[in-house]
């Protein structure tokens, strides 16, 4: 059954995940043996042991065009920002024009440094959220923005599936009509795609950045258009 091959796909692809993992996360410092799947408990220490801003994967300038070309240019799009920890890419899409951001994340410690920070940014929201479980009204988002968040979900272990599943129908939930979700990974499609599928998202078209010497792989966007299911944001493959 498909629930069967997802299960064992996602659990062979594990093991690569967490080797590729070396090129988003920094070594920690504290012995503890926990990774960034471990959930809250994990994130609060990092974000408090150190305030310094870190973007996961890629930046503003390397996915603008996925972005522009989601929005059709409408700096009124209204955004969501999925796991957004202390990246600097909603303040930079803010200065650029992209005003209606909301970003969630599940550390109450980055949330509030972020607000902190951001203080005379004022329509960037910022919200202690599951984004498994979101707190947020039906069909509210024109774009919704992942930048290494279904990858976290990806590498909790055993049962990583049923919170990505969890995840993506999320998104489908807040999304407008016509609405985009750009799901920035260092997943290959073999470990992505058959989340989506599970999660009843077909028509996901992806892209393969151009391999950095200093990340481990190459990174993917993943892009599902709501309802319509369109390819944008470039050359795509299926």
């Amino acid at each position: 059954s498909s629930r069967f091959w997802l299960a064992r796909s996602a659990s062979r692809a594990i093991r690569r995940q967490q080797a590729r993992a070396a090129d988003m996360s920094a070594a920690d410092d504290d012995g503890e043996d926990e990774s960034y799947g471990s959930g809250p408990r994990y994130w609060d220490a990092r974000y408090k042991r150190s305030t310094a801003t870190f973007d996961w994967l890629e930046n503003y300038s390397d996915v603008q065009r996925f972005i522009e070309d989601a929005t059709d240019g409408d700096f009124a799009s209204r955004i969501l920002h999925t796991g957004c920890g202390n990246s600097v890419m909603p303040e930079q899409m803010y200065d650029h024009g992209y005003q209606h951001i909301v970003n969630i994340d599940t550390s109450t410690v980055v949330i509030e440094q972020m607000a902190a920070r951001n203080k005379d940014r004022p329509e960037l929201k910022w919200l202690v959220m599951d984004a498994t479980s979101m707190d947020l009204d039906d069909c509210a988002f024109d774009v919704v923005l992942d930048k290494g968040c279904l990858d976290t979900f990806a590498c909790i272990g055993e049962g990583c599936a049923k919170f990505a599943v969890s995840y993506i129908k999320e998104v489908v939930r807040v999304l407008k009509p016509g609405g985009t979700f750009i799901c920035i990974s260092y997943g290959d499609p073999r470990s992505r795609l058959p989340f989506f599928e599970e999660a009843g998202v077909l028509n996901v078209s992806h892209v393969q950045l151009e391999k950095r010497k200093n990340h481990v792989s190459a990174h993917y966007v993943y892009i599902w258009r709501a309802e319509q299911g369109t390819p944008i944001g470039g050359d795509a493959a299926n």
